[in-house]
């Protein structure tokens, strides 16, 4: 017994000191590094600076709201550390290494349970010294820490012992709600382990037990998941086809995506590693360890047949995959673990150094000439981001302004800058980059040289493009400053200045700006009868400036009608104001085109749609396209047509101070049943179009009051 003891003790130890040492690596790596964070890496800590606003605030509700997607416990864990030790990258990294020493010592754990001491030992040094581990370990994203929980939930649902264990079962379901709230995929990779051990024995013992344990689980991450119940699976089922399709992904059941992740297992996991790994699922099935085989076969191969790739995705898989590497070199005796034991070691010191530094620099894979491993060595080039934004900051004087972040390079994107911004507590509004006509934006920055994935490119460069070509709208938006890039290319900022006067007669170009107007209207108006446009102006005008543009119309059909197959409206009765507008001056007395810069405020004070007209309206819409409408004395009822229950719903116009306007629904059934009231927004929420039409316009826009009757929706300047 005491034997056994101190080997534990042992084992522990060096697992405790490969940990240590890649934190020391790590906090030497991230003194140097000066790296922007990617993508997602800065919409993370974007999260973890608004967490720990929302938690000097005790404010759950916001905590629970604000991201659609992604859980909040790993960027509000991180923001904990940044309330006390306010440093976001140091807080936020130093979760990302506690994550990855519970993953180790969870995989030494279910290495040790499985096959031996000795097994869990090489299981744990194997994960930690894989290269993509290292990668991850640097950069704070939720793969990791995703990693960790699967791995500290097999080995709590081992100890179960088929569920007869009911400590431990209660255990199963709080590690299992603690890793739902880490990222959504979490289920995928515990579903075929846990139909495993359900299958086995006594079914109706364990269908209760696991009843509890899935009770628990769902009372932890429910008020996450409850509000998005119907609407994250379509967002997943998006991600992983529509959006990889979009983003030049091959279709899934093609040789490369079909081969994508098992020619990446190596530099993912380590030459030594697969090679261990093969023999020791040999060794798996022999010993009839079906759950660790199913554990990482069947999430593997689910992952290969989806569309969107990402070694990010499968890193969940390599904790089992290391206690399945554990196995393999368990077929070693004697003398054959000392030096297969050294070898580990070396190869775990190489796989480190190439990754980090990365020395050697270069190594691939013969024949395919793939990576070795993902090198990742620190850098020191200035971005320019604080620099940017301190001079935007003074040029705005302080005040709150919008700008435009052109390129979308990894590493000077709209989400790097968002976060600077967020970090510093700027008074800035960052959007990307504009379509037709820069409206609402005050500061542009671009980039020339590389300007994102070829999937975003286009746009960049038709701005850059069109700012080149068109003197009016260069002069209109003249260089503020420049800067040189670490990748050599240069960073511009553009400032939106309306300093000349049109050197032309008031009333002259009041005309030329009506007519401007209806050419513009032409793109989103279709068949307009009994058009008006009225100007108030002074001379002003002549800046660009027009104190309100009002359009009147008989009926008109609107759409996007620049956009092929983009649904129309058909409206009557409409008036619409556009309050302190900007337009390009320049460009309309020149060329003719409207050029709009701005509005204070855009009223919708009158228009009428038929009952007939909205129906036809919203078919086209794919959120409704099975959806059945039908106007009522005061509200929309709506009944959604799914694969399973229909939901159906009344649902009311309510005013809104952040959008146009609210929904606001009442007697909603899934099937036949009713919903209760705290949880109407649970369904109603996947279907409200408010919220994403609030973010897509360009300036504010009011309704007055609206009304629906059985025959029609009015909009009106008074009840």
């Amino acid at each position: 017994m005491n034997g056994d003891r101190s080997g534990a003790v042992r084992e522990w130890a060096l697992v405790a000191g490969v940990y240590a040492a890649m934190v020391v690596i790590a906090a030497a790596w991230l003194a140097v590094d000066r790296t922007p964070p990617e993508w997602d890496h800065a919409n993370h800590l974007e999260r973890v600076v608004h967490c720990a606003e929302d938690l000097a605030r005790r404010d759950v509700r916001t905590i629970v709201e604000r991201s659609s997607f992604y859980p909040p416990l790993v960027p509000c864990a991180a923001a904990v550390l940044y309330r006390l030790a306010p440093s976001d990258v140091a807080a936020a990294q130093a979760v990302v290494l506690a994550f990855l020493g519970l993953g180790m010592a969870a995989v030494y754990a279910l290495g040790r349970q499985l096959a031996g001491g000795t097994e869990g030992v090489v299981a744990a040094v194997v994960f930690g010294c894989a290269p993509f581990v290292v990668f991850s370990s640097l950069r704070f994203q939720l793969d990791l820490p995703l990693a960790a929980m699967v791995a500290l939930a097999l080995v709590v649902l081992l100890r179960t012992e088929g569920l007869a264990r009911p400590g431990w079962s209660l255990v199963a379901g709080l590690v299992f709600g603690v890793g739902m709230l880490t990222k959504p995929p979490f289920a995928a990779y515990l579903v075929v382990p846990v139909v495993a051990i359900l299958s086995r024995g006594d079914r109706g013992n364990k269908l209760v037990k696991a009843g509890l344990m899935i009770a628990i689980a769902s009372l932890i991450a429910l008020p996450w998941y409850g509000p998005r119940l119907f609407g994250l699976l379509p967002q997943i089922a998006s991600r992983s086809f529509k959006q990889a399709a979009e983003s030049g992904h091959p279709d899934p059941f093609t040789a490369s995506a079909l081969l994508f992740y098992p020619t990446m297992l190596v530099p993912q996991f380590g030459v030594l590693a697969v090679v261990l790994l093969l023999a020791g699922l040999v060794v798996a099935i022999l010993r009839r360890q079906g759950v660790a085989v199913t554990a990482f076969l069947v999430p593997f191969v689910l992952f290969s047949l989806l569309q969107n790739k990402n070694l990010r995705y499968t890193l969940p898989l390599l904790p089992i995959a290391s206690v399945l590497a554990g196995m393999g070199f368990g077929l070693l005796r004697g003398h054959g673990r000392v030096i297969g034991g050294g070898v580990l070691a070396a190869v775990c010191v190489l796989q480190v150094s190439a990754t980090v530094l990365p020395v050697p620099r270069g190594l691939t894979l013969p024949g395919l000439g793939v990576a070795l491993v993902p090198e990742s060595p620190p850098r020191r080039g200035n971005w320019r981001h604080r620099e940017i934004l301190a001079l935007i900051t003074r040029d705005s004087r302080g005040a709150p302004a919008t700008v435009s972040v052109v390129p979308n390079d990894n590493f000077f994107s709209v989400s790097n800058f968002r976060y600077y911004g967020a970090r510093d507590s700027l008074p800035l509004r960052f959007t990307r980059a504009w379509e037709s006509e820069p409206i609402g934006i005050e500061y542009m920055i671009l980039k020339t040289g590389d300007v994102g994935p070829a999937w975003t490119a286009a746009r960049p460069r038709r701005i850059a493009e069109r700012l080149a070509s068109d003197p009016h709208l260069a002069r209109v938006f003249p260089v503020l400053d420049e800067f040189a890039l670490p990748d050599g290319s240069t960073a511009s900022v553009r400032v939106r200045r309306l300093t000349d006067a049109l050197d032309v007669e008031v009333a002259t170009f009041a005309r030329e700006v009506e007519a401007a107007i209806r050419r513009a209207l032409a793109d989103v108006v279709s068949g307009a009868e009994g058009l008006e446009i009225r100007l108030v102006y002074d001379d002003a005008l002549r800046h660009g400036q027009i104190s309100r543009v009002e359009i009147r119309a008989a009926s008109a059909a609107v759409g996007e009608m620049t956009r092929p197959g983009a649904a129309m409206l058909r409206v009557r009765d409409v008036r619409i104001a556009f309050d302190d507008v900007l337009v390009n001056p320049f460009s309309i007395h020149a060329t003719g085109r409207l050029g709009p810069l701005e509005a204070r405020r855009v009223a919708l004070e009158q228009v009428t749609i038929l009952e007939a007209d909205a129906r036809a309206f919203l078919r086209e819409q794919k959120a409704f396209s099975r959806a059945s409408v039908k106007l009522e004395s005061g509200a929309v009822a709506f009944v959604m047509h799914l694969p399973g229950p229909d939901v159906a719903a009344r649902v009311r116009f309510v005013p809104a101070n952040d959008r146009p306007f609210a929904l606001e629904a009442e007697s909603v059934r899934i099937g036949w049943i009713p919903v209760p009231a705290p949880l109407v927004d649970w369904v109603v929420r996947t279907w409200d179009p408010s919220p994403r039409l609030a973010r897509r316009l360009p300036v504010p826009v009011t309704l007055r009051h609206l009304d629906v009757t059985p025959e029609a929706i009015k909009v009106s300047d008074s009840p």
